[in-house]
């Protein structure tokens, strides 16, 4: 009889808990989905012409300000006028701009105007910083919508590129850009390894702004690789990229992509993005009947590393990578 009622208490403790937590993750996804219609509105101005486009990015060199390490300030390589192509080159989450050093020049010298944004909280001297807990969801958005409007006065045909979590910035292009030609989303931080359910993924955005944040760095800081780029990550900064990448599928659920195509890359070999939530993303999107999207994996058997644009990185492979997508790109 004690063992039973041993038995029973247990299980109806066990079921109470499972009822507080289903509860906890119903209020996160009503907490976080509030949130994401605030996303996807955005005011586009874009540059008017060439001079325009070159002061409003003297303006974004102007607010970096010191603390930015030398390499890491956002760039642009010109040709002196308004060209008939332009590309943006939006790196990932820890990195920086110099991310681009050896793929940017591949454009610039097939006649392309070449822009290379920092994205927000990035780029700093400070390797150890905690500036990426301050990040948000809001200045992705912003960051976004400001590239697009300076790149429209470099050039005619607009191509822009990001990859990880400038890949979900070029997702976000994608969905709510109309003046933009080609958006290329590679390894795109829509959601992250083995966390594939919307309310799971709900719950754990909740965490990371409710918990304190936790520094990667302080604990397994990145070893080898760029000397530019961060040690860690913070759990605030990625729930804040987890938000803007929810903010994307929930547009998607509702309307067809705005830019006038899409390339989607993705690489078999990558385990530090969740492939199922991109593929369901690009799924949604051909979904709403928009046909102009083209997709390129490579193959597991290449072992590409989830970062395939640094040259920098140990283990890299840019022979391999580069033509490939310069290829996809431009053709």
């Amino acid at each position: 009889m004690k063992n039973r009622k041993v038995l029973l208490t247990a299980a109806i403790a066990t079921m109470g808990a499972g009822a507080i937590l289903t509860a906890a993750i119903a209020v996160a996804k009503a907490q976080t989905d509030s949130t994401l219609d605030e996303l996807a509105a955005h005011n586009d101005n874009p540059a008017t012409d060439y001079d325009a486009a070159i002061a409003r990015f003297a303006q974004v060199q102007a607010e970096e300000g010191d603390a930015i390490n030398p390499l890491c300030h956002s760039k642009l390589m010109t040709h002196g006028n308004k060209t008939e192509r332009v590309i943006v080159l939006v790196h990932g989450m820890t990195n920086c701009p110099q991310q681009f050093a050896e793929f940017a020049p591949l454009f610039f010298e097939h006649g392309y105007n070449v822009l290379i944004p920092r994205m927000p909280r990035n780029g700093l001297a400070d390797r150890m910083t905690e500036e990426l807990k301050y990040l948000t969801a809001e200045e992705l958005r912003d960051c976004c919508n400001t590239m697009v409007d300076i790149a429209r006065g470099l050039g005619d045909h607009v191509t822009f590129l990001g990859i990880s979590a400038g890949g979900s910035m070029a997702a976000w292009v994608a969905q709510h850009r109309a003046d933009v030609d080609k958006a290329v989303v590679i390894a795109p931080s829509i959601g992250f390894t083995n966390l594939g359910a919307d309310k799971l993924t709900s719950f754990a955005i909740m965490l990371t702004h409710y918990l304190p944040n936790i520094g990667s760095q302080y604990f397994f800081p990145f070893q080898g690789g760029p000397q530019y780029s961060y040690l860690g990550y913070s759990s605030r900064g990625i729930g804040e990229v987890m938000r803007f990448g929810k903010s994307i599928s929930k547009s998607a659920k509702n309307e067809k992509p705005a830019a006038k195509s899409i390339l989607v890359v993705t690489n078999a070999a990558d385990t530090a993005v969740n492939s199922k939530m991109n593929l369901a993303l690009v799924k949604m999107w051909r979904s709403r009947g928009y046909g102009a999207i083209e997709e390129y994996e490579f193959d597991a058997d290449k072992k590409l590393i989830h970062d395939i644009i640094d040259p920098q990185q140990v283990q890299q492979q840019t022979a391999l990578v580069y033509p490939i997508l310069f290829d996809l790109i431009t053709r």
